[in-house]
């Protein structure tokens, strides 16, 4: 009986090793699900483009939108990619931890004069993880407004809100996309007021 399990137990310990392999976690640093860059790239840049490009043909005299130059179908565009932009910033908001990219893939910007590689941009979040999370969420709550204001039609409101969004957006960039620019951005904003 000794030999057969002594035969046996090769094949025993192979079976536990292959087992426990299945129920391994991830590697720490592993991504599972989307990263920061994907969520920015994918859902929040490119559905911001397109708040954009529906309101900028809609533009009043003195900024804002003119009502008149919005259509039934404009109204329901801005307001999907408004909840789509909501959505991606309240994703980054729940990223715990919030991994910038994968290994072995870059970010936009990276070698572009004054861009940062995707270890500078993780090494700014991992800094204050909650200060990026606080921008998305005052991101996705400012969409949230702009949606409804879209759902509505009500120019009034939609209009203050398209007019600061660039600012909701470029705080957010200068602390964590390129913060070594934050500083010639606010002196000019300064001269300019």
């Amino acid at each position: 009986m000794t030999k057969t399990v002594l035969a046996a137990l090769p094949a025993i310990l192979l079976l536990a090793a292959c087992s426990s392999h299945k129920n391994q976690q991830p590697a720490p640093n592993a991504q599972a699900g989307p990263t920061f860059h994907d969520v920015m790239k994918d859902e929040i840049d490119k559905h911001a483009d397109e708040v954009w490009d529906v309101t900028n043909s809609a533009v009043g005299d003195k900024g804002g939108i003119d009502a008149s130059k919005m259509t039934d179908e404009m109204w329901k565009k801005l307001a999907q990619d408004a909840t789509a932009v909501q959505e991606g910033a309240t994703q980054i908001a729940s990223m715990d931890p919030i991994v910038v990219i994968r290994p072995g893939e870059t970010i936009a910007d990276a070698g572009v004069p004054g861009g940062h590689s995707a270890a500078e941009v993780q090494a700014g979040i991992d800094k204050d993880p909650q200060g990026l999370r606080d921008h998305a969420e005052n991101l996705a709550a400012t969409m949230s407004d702009l949606a409804k204001a879209a759902a509505a039609h009500d120019a009034a409101k939609a209009g203050p809100i398209i007019d600061s969004l660039d600012g909701v957006c470029e705080s957010c960039h200068l602390d964590y996309w390129y913060p070594d620019q934050k500083a010639m951005v606010e002196k000019i904003i300064k001269e300019n007021k």
